[in-house]
C-alpha cells in the first residue's frame, strides 16, 4: 500500500510541475514565429552580408526579442528577390504556408494582398499612431484597414548639390534656394553657362521621374485624382497635373540641364562624387557617401521647387517604402504583432539606426538622439521627413505601375509624348477590367 501511495504521490508531483508552468507545460507554451526579411535592402545592410548571419542586426534583434519572451522562437527567412516576395507571399497564403510576418513594400504592393493580410486596425495603440509616421502607406484606401506597420526607414527625396559649384556660380542655395521651377530654371541656366552640368541622373530606370517628377505630379493633381485615374473613374489623359509635371521633367532634358546620356548612363552618382555635376535627384541613403567623397562642407540638400499652380507646396516625396505585415492565417496574431511593435519601439529603432544611419519613422527620435549636429545634412533629413508626401509609384495600381516605369524614359527621350504616355496608362486601366 505504501508503495502504491508513493507512486501516486510521484505522479501528482509531476502533474503539479506541469500545472505551474515547468516541465511538460513548458513545451506546450513554446511558440514559433516565422518572418521574411528582404535580403537586398531594409534590415540587412550590404556590409552585413559579408558577416555571419548571427552578427546581422536583424539576427541580434530577434535574439533580444526571444530573450524578452521566454518560450518564443523566431525563424528568420531571407527573401533574395524583394519584388517577387509579394507574389510569393500571395501564393504561399493560398497554399496555407505563408510566414507569420513579412517585410514587404508599402502602398499598392500590400493593398493587392489585403485578402490574405491580417487587419490590425483595432490592435494598433494610439501611442503608435501618434509616434510613428507613415500610416497612410499601410492603410487600405478602399477599406481603411491598417494592414501593417511602417518599418524604421523613412526615406526622403531632394536635390543633392555640390556647394562649391553652386557658390562658384554666384548662387546661395543655403540661404536663398529656388522655390519655384521658374527660379530653378534660372539657376540651372547660370550653372550651365558657367560650364558645369546642372543635373545628372541615370534615367534608364526613371529615378528622377520617381523621386521628383512624381512629387510635381501629386503636388498638382493630389492623390484622390491619381487613384481615380487608376480606377478608370477619371482619365490620365485628362489629368493636367500629370501632363504639367512630366512636361517639365522632359524640359530639363531638352534644355540641356539634365545630362545628355541620362538614358544610358549608369554612373551619375560617381560623377557627382567626383565634382563633375552640380546637382542630382537623390534619396536619403546616399548623403554619407557624398560627404565622404566631397567633404561634408561641400554637400547640400535642396527641397524640390514647386510648379506653378501646385495645390501642395513646400514638401517632397518620400515616406517608409517598406512595412511589416502579418498573415491572416497566423496562429499567433497577438505574438506576431508584439514582435512587429518591438521592432518599431523607440529603443529597438535606435539599435537599428546605430547600424544603418537612416531617417527614422518614429517622431519621438530626434536628430540629437542620433548624435547629429545641428545644421548637418543628417539633421536636415530628419527635419525634411516631417514634410513628405507618400511615393506616387507605390500608390499606382499594379495595372499601370509597370508602364509608368517602363515608358517614362521614352517620354524623356521624345520618343513618346506626355499625352501618348497618359493614353497608354488609360489603356492599361481598361485592359485590367
Amino acid at each position: 500500500m505504501k508503495k502504491v501511495l508513493s507512486i501516486v504521490l510521484a505522479v501528482a508531483m509531476v502533474l503539479g510541475l506541469c500545472l505551474v508552468g515547468t516541465g511538460c507545460a513548458k513545451k506546450e507554451e513554446e511558440k514559433k514565429l516565422t518572418i521574411w526579411i528582404n535580403g537586398n535592402d531594409s534590415y540587412i545592410a550590404p556590409a552585413e552580408q559579408e558577416k555571419s548571419q548571427d552578427q546581422w542586426y536583424i539576427s541580434q534583434a530577434i535574439k533580444r526579442f526571444e530573450e524578452a519572451n521566454p518560450g518564443v522562437k523566431v525563424e528568420l527567412i531571407v527573401q533574395a528577390d524583394t519584388e517577387a516576395a509579394h507574389q510569393q507571399f500571395k501564393a504561399d497564403a493560398l497554399a496555407n504556408t505563408a510566414p507569420d510576418i513579412a517585410n514587404l513594400w508599402t502602398g499598392q504592393n500590400i493593398y493587392a494582398l489585403e485578402d490574405v493580410l491580417l487587419d490590425i486596425t483595432s490592435m494598433v495603440p494610439q501611442s503608435d499612431k501618434d509616434n510613428i509616421s507613415g500610416w497612410d502607406a499601410v492603410t487600405s484606401p478602399k477599406t481603411g484597414a491598417i494592414l501593417g506597420y511602417p518599418t524604421a526607414d523613412n526615406q526622403v527625396c531632394y536635390f543633392l548639390y555640390n556647394r562649391q559649384i553652386i557658390n562658384d556660380c554666384g548662387l546661395d542655395f543655403d540661404n536663398n534656394p529656388p522655390k519655384t521651377t521658374e527660379e530653378f530654371d534660372a539657376a540651372m541656366q547660370i550653372i550651365k553657362d558657367k560650364g558645369y552640368q546642372p543635373l545628372a541622373q541615370d534615367e534608364g530606370f526613371p529615378w528622377f521621374g520617381c523621386y521628383i517628377g512624381a512629387y510635381w505630379w501629386v503636388s498638382c493633381s493630389t492623390y484622390p485624382t491619381i487613384i481615380s485615374d487608376c480606377e478608370g473613374t477619371t482619365k490620365f489623359v485628362d489629368d493636367e497635373g500629370l501632363k504639367k509635371a512630366y512636361s517639365y521633367y522632359k524640359s530639363t532634358f531638352d534644355n540641356g540641364y539634365l545630362n545628355a546620356d541620362a538614358l544610358t548612363c549608369a554612373d551619375s552618382f560617381n560623377k557627382f562624387c567626383q565634382g563633375k555635376v552640380a546637382m542630382m535627384p537623390q534619396e536619403s541613403s546616399v548623403v554619407q557617401d557624398a560627404e565622404a567623397a566631397l567633404g561634408a562642407e561641400n554637400v547640400g540638400l535642396l527641397m524640390p521647387p514647386d510648379l506653378p499652380g501646385s495645390v501642395i507646396t513646400g514638401k517632397t516625396i518620400g515616406g517608409p517604402g517598406q512595412c511589416f505585415v502579418i498573415s491572416k492565417q497566423t496562429k499567433n496574431p497577438e505574438l506576431a504583432l508584439k514582435f512587429v511593435q518591438f521592432m518599431d519601439s523607440k529603443d529597438e529603432m535606435l539599435n537599428f539606426l546605430k547600424v544603418q544611419p537612416k531617417v527614422p519613422t518614429r517622431k519621438d527620435i530626434t536628430a540629437a538622439d542620433l548624435g547629429y549636429a545641428a545644421g548637418s545634412n543628417q539633421a536636415k533629413l530628419v527635419e525634411m521627413s516631417a514634410n513628405t508626401i507618400y511615393w506616387v509609384d507605390n500608390s499606382l495600381y499594379p495595372s499601370v505601375s509597370g508602364d509608368f516605369y517602363a515608358l517614362l524614359p521614352s517620354v524623356l527621350a521624345g520618343k513618346m509624348t506626355v499625352e501618348e504616355f497618359a493614353a497608354q496608362l488609360d489603356t492599361d486601366v481598361a485592359n485590367a477590367k
